[in-house]
């Protein structure tokens, strides 16, 4: 064999040898980089275990949601190494975004604009695309930030803090909807954050996000609980307010009923002696609006009620200290209809003012058609004291015989299934036909006719009735107590 055979046949061996110790190592490289990601995806798998677990303890041992951000916060800067973490949560609004659970020193890198003084970062709110934690609530985008110290979106802290040198901002979401962002601050490592860190950030996020959620849920619940418990108790606080019994008058008969649509109510009526046994004040009332806002009008309104009426004979003036009252104690917008009542108990005669509510109607046992009587007036808390002029005060004579009806507009306006309003005409012909009952007894009989109409729907308004009789010597003797919420 020549030289130069041998040579080419030297050359060929070696770069056999060469490209099969290249496969190798390339081989070898790619087992150690599969090696590395298996341990990187083990790794990542145990450690959403392990908070998964957590969770679990945290929320079998209270349904807490801020006790769940925190664990969250604290697992997130233990995973990663981070030197501090903070979870950011949008409100309901989905405008902006509060921290809600800190973990190790997190600092104040929020500033207020102007003065340069430090926020409590936790009553900081950050308006969704703000900064990069709102850019990350906004777009959903979860934002590696490998160098922050030069990064010019990044707010360093105050002097006396360490620098940011790294950052991690992972959006919380659940179905592509954010709920909010973890941050996490400084690798405890002098290394960066880097891709490793983010991969597990998001992963643990997205488990985080379902407790966010699940805990969210909860708190909601208890929020509802809390409230209905604080309407009962406002309820039966309310029901207070109202008269527990009708007076025991001589030569009268005194029945009243009295159901609010929810909760609470903003129809109000009450009887007060002016001079005891001459003179009864009579009153009943519907405050604009419903539920707590209407309620806490009823209770200033009972309470102007009852400081004005003592010792004072003319219903006018009365209510002209009450519209003074609502004027000064509630906001512009309140308004009260009213009728207010002087009974002179002796002479049987009432004089009554009529605040732009429903019309007062007495009827006679022997005549089954009603006098409807409805002086002018004008709602109070809407004009100053020109409601003096306004305000007609009227003075009728009660025969034996006569009943008398004060109710508010969800009486008249109760609706059936087909929308259409139970009405005045309805109203009217039912109390005609009852008229010879004791006033408890009309009462119950208007309700069931109330409840004919409507089908037993749901009422769509505070019902309020007060029915006075003067008793023939045939009428039966009877007065009832007060009903609210209930039979009369």
């Amino acid at each position: 064999m020549s030289s130069c055979c041998l040579i080419t046949l030297i050359a060929s061996v070696l770069l056999a040898l060469l490209f099969v110790t290249g496969i190798v190592w390339l081989m070898r490289r790619r087992i150690r980089a599969l090696e590395k990601s298996r341990d990187e995806m083990s790794e990542r798998r145990e450690a959403v275990v392990d908070m998964m677990n957590r969770i679990g303890l945290c929320l079998n041992t209270s349904l807490d949601l801020d006790g769940a951000l925190v664990m969250i916060a604290e697992y997130l800067v233990e995973a990663t190494e981070a030197e501090s973490g903070a979870i950011f949560v949008l409100n309901t609004a989905g405008k902006s975004l509060r921290a809600r659970a800190l973990a190790g020193s997190f600092p104040p890198i929020f500033r207020p604009a102007g003065d340069g003084a430090l926020y409590d970062i936790r009553k900081h709110r950050i308006a969704l695309g703000e900064g990069i934690i709102g850019f990350v609530a906004k777009t959903g985008e979860a934002l590696l930030v490998a160098d922050a110290v030069t990064d010019a979106r990044v707010t360093q802290p105050p002097e006396g803090y360490p620098p940011l040198r790294s950052l991690l901002a992972v959006p919380l979401q659940l179905q592509h909807k954010t709920m909010g962002v973890c941050v996490l601050l400084n690798h405890r490592g002098s290394r960066p954050f880097d891709d490793q860190d983010l991969r597990l950030t998001r992963q643990l996020a997205s488990q985080a996000a379902l407790t966010v959620n699940v805990a969210r849920l909860y708190e909601h619940e208890g929020e509802q609980q809390r409230l209905g418990q604080e309407l009962r108790v406002a309820h039966e606080f309310q029901k207070m307010l109202l008269p527990l019994e009708c007076p025991q008058v001589d030569g009268l008969q005194i029945a009243a009923y009295g159901a609010p649509a929810l909760e609470l109510g903003g129809d109000y009526y009450d009887f007060l002696w002016v001079e005891k046994p001459l003179f009864l004040g009579v009153a009943i009332a519907d405050v604009s609006g419903k539920g707590i806002p209407g309620a806490l009008v009823m209770a200033i309104l009972r309470s102007a009620l009852r400081g004005a009426a003592p010792g004072t004979l003319s219903p006018r003036d009365v209510l002209r200290q009450i519209n003074r009252c609502l004027l000064v104690d509630t906001k512009p917008g309140v308004f009260v209809t009213m009728t207010y009542a002087l009974i002179d108990v002796r002479r049987k005669r009432m004089r009554f003012v009529r605040a732009g509510h429903e019309p007062m109607i007495i009827w006679n046992e022997a005549d089954p058609e009603p006098r409807v009587l409805q002086p002018n007036g004008l709602a109070l808390g809407l004009v100053g004291e020109e409601i003096g002029s306004v305000l007609e005060e009227c003075e009728v004579i009660l025969r034996p015989g006569d009943t008398v009806a004060l109710y508010t507009d969800g009486v008249v306006e109760a609706l059936n299934a087909a929308g259409a309003e139970y009405g005045p005409a309805r109203f009217h012909a039912c109390l005609g036909r009852c008229r010879h009952a004791a006033p408890d007894e009309q009462i119950r009989i208007l309700l069931d006719d109330i409840r004919a109409f409507t089908g037993g729907i749901p009422q769509n308004d505070d019902t309020t009735l007060v029915v006075l009789k003067v008793p023939t010597e045939h009428s039966p003797d009877t007065t009832q107590p007060a009903q609210t919420g209930g039979a009369a």
